[in-house]
């Protein structure tokens, strides 16, 4: 049985060492290898190439043997490697050939299938199969596009019904722009007919408003015109029955014209309403008729230092 290359190589190395080595192994025991007892001196000069290869003939044979096997089965080494390789490529390449030849017999039985397939199904050609095709798309797109249309319809209704509400609120904003800009004016006009001008424009813009009812009612006070104060009074608390100023107006109206009942009523009203009323209720011109009255006082509670002013002033 032939040795490993591993172990020749390290058999080879151990025996050329004990060859080189044993002359000087001996020499340093003081042993002489040649059985003579004398010393003899050792040659320290370099050794040539001839006296290098002047080994006994059975040695140099065995280790030019050793070398030859050595080369030997490093040659069929590269034998074994070169054909395992050569193997390996010829098996990824008929792997190569099976996958492609899989692959294009399987590509050929689907199309098989899907023509019988399509034959069953009455398909019998390409034609009606473009047919169907055209006729199935023109259909869904059809159904698309009315979706599309209905979608487009909702937001066209949404969007203008959003633009009106724009509009309205825009509308509203120039209004309410114009409502501050009229009570700016009217708060700096003096003249009471001016200033119910005014408020006329107000009711034009925002009719029946309670607030410019109540302070076109004071103007016309301002003027003398009760009746008018009262009637426009009766017309604001029919519409906005919780106005405390409106309540406090129609007091002053029925303190002029003389229903002091009627005034002391409004007036009681007005103050439950808003306790912002009784203060200038006291030096209020109109309510001169009132003050001798008991109830007038237990309506508006004790009289402070600061009567303040009227509320629709």
């Amino acid at each position: 049985m032939a040795l490993p290359l591993r172990a020749k190589r390290m058999a080879l190395l151990t025996l050329i060492g004990l060859v080189v080595s044993g002359p000087v192994l001996a020499q340093q025991n003081g042993e002489n290898p040649t059985g003579d007892s004398t010393p003899k001196i050792v040659d320290l000069r370099k050794v040539t190439a001839e006296e290098r290869s002047n080994l006994p003939p059975l040695m140099e044979r065995y280790l030019l043997d050793e070398i030859k096997s050595l080369r030997t089965d490093m040659q069929g080494m590269r034998t074994d490697l070169m054909r395992e390789v050569v193997n390996r490529q010829l098996e990824a390449i008929d792997k190569a050939i099976s996958y492609s030849s899989n692959t294009v017999t399987y590509f050929f039985y689907f199309v098989a299938a899907v023509g019988a397939l399509l034959t069953m199904l009455g398909w019998q050609s390409l034609r009606e199969l473009k047919s169907s095709v055209r006729s199935l798309a023109h259909t869904e797109l059809r159904r698309l596009s009315e979706e599309f249309e209905t979608r487009l319809s909702a937001l066209e209704e949404e969007l203008r019904l959003k633009s009106q509400v724009i509009n309205e609120n825009q509308r509203e904003i120039e209004r309410t722009q114009s409502l501050h800009a009229y009570w700016l004016q009217a708060n700096q006009v003096t003249n009471p007919r001016a200033k119910i001008e005014i408020y006329d424009r107000m009711l034009e813009m925002s009719p029946g408003d309670p607030e410019v009812m109540a302070y076109k009612a004071d103007a016309a006070l301002m003027l003398g015109e009760r009746d008018w104060a009262l009637s426009l009074c009766n017309r604001l608390l029919a519409e906005a029955p919780e106005s405390a100023n409106g309540h406090y107006q129609r007091a002053c109206a029925n303190a002029g014209l003389g229903f002091r009942e009627a005034a002391l009523a409004d007036l009681h009203r007005a103050v439950e309403l808003s306790d912002a009323m009784r203060q200038p209720a006291w030096s209020e011109v109109e309510f001169e008729s009132l003050r001798d009255m008991a109830e007038f006082a237990d309506i508006l509670g004790p009289r402070s230092e600061s009567d303040g002013v009227r509320p629709a002033e």
